[in-house]
């Protein structure tokens, strides 16, 4: 097949072979290949070159969204293989985590300690986000462990955030239960508050 190729505004070349469009890689990765227009290349050829391509871009991308915020190993991962080959992933995957990028302990740290200053999670919540962010158990229950709760405040904090005084009703009682039971407390230590606020004065 003889390749031909157009080089695009963003600095990308398109590749064309005999007249057939097939696909756009990086400059670097087409300066890199030694290829020239008007070369006959073969299947393999163009394979390897795309799988490098795919690779590159993959790398890229996840540098991309590792700069707006951190990202777990399968949480990135998960993005990334939504638009690349499972291969070109799992190789940016290494290099980032080679380059010190990725780093689940710390990221576990860091989110668990977001969870609780921030939103006021407790160990049974954080413990799940954490979870869903394909963190391991050990990674998050070292992030949990190294927390400073205080759930008493943290109970008390919504209780007089949503005003629950004697006078509030069953279903104003609910919702700041609900809401309590959402972040991770337990019943028995929100009854023993609600229960507390709700007496006359």
């Amino acid at each position: 097949m003889e390749l031909g190729i157009k080089t695009l505004k963003n600095g990308k070349i398109k590749l064309y072979a005999d007249g057939e469009e097939l696909f756009t890689v990086p400059a670097v990765i087409w300066y890199s290949s030694h290829l020239k227009e008007g070369d006959e290349v073969s299947e393999e050829e163009l394979s390897e070159l795309k799988s490098r391509a795919d690779s590159s871009s993959a790398f890229d991308s996840g540098m991309r969204m590792l700069s707006l915020r951190a990202h777990s190993e399968a949480e990135l991962r998960r993005k990334l293989e939504m638009k690349f080959p499972s291969e070109a992933v799992a190789d940016a995957i290494n290099k980032l985590r080679d380059l010190g990028l990725i780093d689940d302990e710390k990221f576990a740290l860091l989110f668990a300690e977001e969870l609780y200053n921030r939103k006021g999670y407790q160990p049974k919540r954080i413990l799940l986000e954490l979870k869903n962010r394909g963190i391991n158990g050990i990674y998050a229950e070292n992030a949990v462990n190294a927390l400073d709760i205080d759930k008493e405040i943290g109970i008390i904090k919504i209780i007089e955030k949503y005003g629950i005084t004697s006078e509030s009703t069953p279903k104003e009682k609910d919702r700041v239960i609900r809401r309590l039971l959402n972040m991770g407390y337990s019943y028995s230590d929100i009854s023993k508050y609600i229960n507390f606020y709700g007496q006359e004065d």
